[in-house]
């Protein structure tokens, strides 16, 4: 088992090292304690019956199995800051039969459909992204609230 895992490390290793954008291994202990290892350094990981045995061009460390919770990989950083994430999430809530969408983006377009698809009622947000209508008229089912950056189905009892 071990040499499978061992083998299957090794691959993980060789397919990473051609991919740029992964760029240093990181051994997680159970205390929350980190090491990383830049995979420049070609790092080999290989397991005795109680350690981890790490060996890379530069060094050799054993970590005891039992205090490791896990390995992962972390992606290069770049240079480019400073990007402003223009995302809203939009969120809508139900009361009273009531459908009321705070936090969409000014005059998106709502959609009101059934559970066969068809587009039952179309709505828009006002200048704050916000959008209240009723479904007290609707029978009992299942219906599709859907807009740009909102999808979510409610259920009239």
């Amino acid at each position: 088992m071990k040499q499978i895992l061992c083998s299957l490390v090794m691959l993980l290793f060789t397919l990473l090292s051609t991919i740029t954008a992964q760029n240093t291994l990181i051994i997680h202990q159970k205390d929350g304690t980190t090491f990383g290892y830049g995979l420049s350094e070609k790092p080999v990981i290989t397991y005795t019956e109680t350690d981890l045995v790490l060996t890379t061009t530069k060094t050799v460390v054993e970590y005891p199995l039992s205090a490791l919770s896990k390995f992962t990989f972390s992606t290069v950083e770049t240079a480019v800051s400073g990007i402003k994430q223009d995302i809203q999430t939009p969120v809508l809530s139900l009361d009273n039969y009531m459908v009321q969408i705070t936090g969409a983006k000014p005059s998106q377009k709502v959609s009101l459909i059934d559970i066969d698809g068809k587009v039952l009622s179309t709505f828009q947000t006002d200048a704050n992204g916000s959008l209240s209508f009723s479904i007290s008229d609707l029978p009992k089912g299942v219906y599709i609230v859907k807009s740009q950056s909102l999808t979510c189905k409610i259920s009239k009892l």
